[in-house]
């Protein structure tokens, strides 16, 4: 009778701390290497070269993608944008946001405060919380200097070259030796394809930005899980870009881990929507669609 009641006491204890283990690992939070991080350029180029090197990528840009000329929706897009970018991690830098006319789901960012979101993205949002997730995260990687970093990167592995003199102010610096180079920099496909971990970052960093500015927070978990949904149903329509990020179930696992923990309640207040969102929304539906189509 003792010896079961041993055996049995033993079995319990087993039990007890499994599941404290488990508990233990379901609390471990993949944002907390994020957490007391901060950004500068030390080590990257100048902001001043940044935002150089930026404007040139842009010039780039447009010649591959179309963008939506409507005064108010490019409007729209840049008062949500900035209203998120000055409440980030960098809100001193000029920051500029456009609408890029392609039907497949995708959003990115470069260099220097320059952010692009697809109209396909917008039709995927239902609210403005949603679509504010999407471009915190954007901003978030420019805060983190994601971009930067994957220049470095590109320098470090040969696939540009001549960096510092044509940025830097050297003799032989030419609007033409800039434009090459951001030319390089797109035709290489680095410049926008950052790690697993870098969009983990921009995913925490874009949190924040979306619950300082205002919004509610489950906006970014249910934007989540429609990319989970499309991926699932519909993996065409994710742009390239996207296609690379960790996966959208995963990001809303996190999502909701960070917000319990850190944010409790966030999900419950501020805004989900606004009238103008719903414009803007009725706007993007009734537009013609568009693939993208590069242009010679």
């Amino acid at each position: 009778m003792q010896i079961h009641f041993f055996a049995k006491s033993r079995t319990i204890a087993v039990v007890l701390i499994g599941a404290l283990f488990f508990t233990a690992l379901a609390a471990e939070n993949p944002y907390d290497k994020f957490r007391n991080r901060s950004y500068s350029n030390r080590g990257y180029l100048s902001e001043e070269d940044e935002i150089t090197l930026g404007a040139e990528v842009h010039k780039e840009i447009l010649k591959q993608h179309r963008l939506v000329n409507d005064s108010a929706l490019n409007s729209y897009i840049n008062s949500l944008g900035q209203r998120l970018a000055g409440r980030s991690a960098r809100p001193n830098l000029r920051y500029h946001f456009f609408v890029v006319d392609d039907s497949s789901i995708n959003a990115f960012a470069t260099l220097g405060g320059y952010v692009y979101i697809h109209t396909g993205l917008l039709k995927a949002t239902t609210n403005e919380a949603q679509l504010a997730s999407v471009l915190g995260h954007e901003i978030g990687h420019i805060a983190a200097r994601h971009g930067l970093e994957n220049v470095k990167r590109a320098q470090k592995y040969g696939l540009i070259a001549g960096i510092a003199g044509i940025i830097a102010g050297a003799a032989g610096r030419t609007a033409g030796n800039i434009g090459q180079l951001a030319a390089n920099l797109i035709a290489g496909g680095m410049l926008m394809k950052h790690s697993r971990e870098a969009e983990r970052e921009a995913d925490y960093l874009g949190l924040y930005n979306l619950n300082r500015a205002g919004y509610n927070t489950s906006g970014m978990v249910q934007m989540f899980e429609t990319l989970d949904r499309v991926s699932n149903s519909q993996p065409d329509l994710l742009g390239s870009i996207m296609r690379s990020h960790p996966p959208a179930r995963e990001r809303a696992e996190n999502t909701r881990l960070e917000i319990s923990q850190y944010l409790r309640g966030s999900d419950r207040r501020g805004i989900e929507s606004t009238r103008e969102f719903e414009a803007i929304k009725e706007r993007v539906e009734s537009a013609r669609p568009r693939r993208h189509r590069p242009r010679n």
